[in-house]
């Protein structure tokens, strides 16, 4: 099967925020969404490299949760059914809306970039994602 592009999982996380959805169903919009990311081995090539993105995206807008401990980083559909069950469980609706747009700013554009510009554009781009996902962000 295809992978997705990030346009479209763009386009579903503006379905998110949007009036569109009720609460809950905006929850599992995002679990499908974060599930999908989370598998996604072009976006991040190790399991470590998930280890901020969830920091940032699940664990620190629900301030009573603590970090995953790194037995979880070892395999991806683990980490997808833990935050699964925490969306679903313990965010609020504003968290949904936090977190879709946390991914809406730290995801890389896909849109078209006119070929005299994309390298340069592409390789910042790729930069700054790898800064976020090794927490160099700034």
């Amino acid at each position: 099967m295809d992978e997705r592009t990030l346009g479209k999982i763009k386009d579903d996380l503006k379905v998110i925020s949007s009036n569109k959805l009720n609460s809950h169903q905006s929850k599992l919009f995002l679990v499908g969404i974060l599930h999908e990311i989370i598998l996604r081995k072009d976006l991040f090539p190790k399991n470590g490299d998930l280890k901020i993105f969830i920091n940032i995206l699940i664990v620190e807008p629900i301030g009573s949760l603590s970090p995953f401990r790194d037995y979880i980083f070892l395999s991806r559909t683990l980490l997808a059914s833990r935050v699964s069950n925490i969306i679903l469980k313990q965010f609020q609706f504003r968290d949904v809306i936090k977190t879709v747009d946390i991914l809406n700013n730290v995801l890389p554009s896909s849109e078209k970039i006119p070929s005299n510009h994309s390298k340069n554009l592409n390789e910042r781009e790729l930069d700054d994602w790898m800064n976020f996902i090794r927490g160099n962000n700034k």
